[in-house]
């Protein structure tokens, strides 16, 4: 469990080629100004003012990873100081995709998302994360048509984030019952297993 508090000095130390992938502005958008706007308290929001997100002015069109590593810190911290670290990233990674569907690029994704179904979306995976972001790539090996694994090159060190992701998306697509758990780390990566059922008829 962790507090505000103790998330200062955490996001540092990375290489300068880290800098240089980006975050782009409506994946800041619909974490906090939609998914988490009325959920964060005045210290949450003044700290991520000093890191450099100032959700008071317009967003810039992208951001640092570093940047959007410090920015999940902060909210999970304060928005789930009382969960077990894991269980509070992976709420926050459902938040990600909830509140991405508010915005302009999500609302048409969740459009297509509900045509193709929870198995044709996650052929997709790879472009979806693309679309967020310039450096998180996936690869999708199925199973069967309601099993796959999952594999992200990058996690943040916290891959019950990507665990929250996948069920959020899932269940945009019509999914039921899903179900992940974290089979392996492969460097600043990981494998996951995702299982669902169909959506009803």
């Amino acid at each position: 469990m962790q507090g505000l508090a103790e998330t200062r000095g955490l996001g540092t130390g990375r290489s300068a080629a880290t800098q240089r992938r980006l975050v782009f502005e409506h994946t800041f958008e619909g974490l906090f100004r939609f998914a988490l706007r009325e959920r964060l308290s005045a210290q949450a929001w003044e700290a991520l003012r000093q890191a450099g997100v100032d959700l008071s002015k317009p967003l810039l069109p992208a951001y640092s990873y570093e940047m959007w590593r410090r920015s999940l810190e902060l909210a999970v911290a304060d928005v789930y100081p009382r969960l077990p670290t894991p269980e509070a990233w992976r709420h926050l990674g459902r938040d990600v995709v909830r509140g991405m569907v508010h915005t302009l690029m999500g609302r048409a994704m969740v459009g297509v998302a509900r045509l193709l179904g929870p198995l044709r979306s996650l052929r997709r995976l790879n472009n979806t994360l693309r679309s967020a972001d310039n450096y998180v790539e996936s690869r999708v090996t199925e199973l069967s048509p309601t099993s796959c694994e999952v594999w992200f090159n990058e996690v943040m060190d916290q891959p019950s984030y990507y665990q929250g992701v996948l069920e959020a998306s899932l269940a945009l697509a019509g999914a039921r019952g899903i179900q992940t758990r974290v089979l392996r780390r492969e460097g600043a990566g990981a494998v996951l297993h995702v299982e669902w059922q169909e959506p009803l008829a």
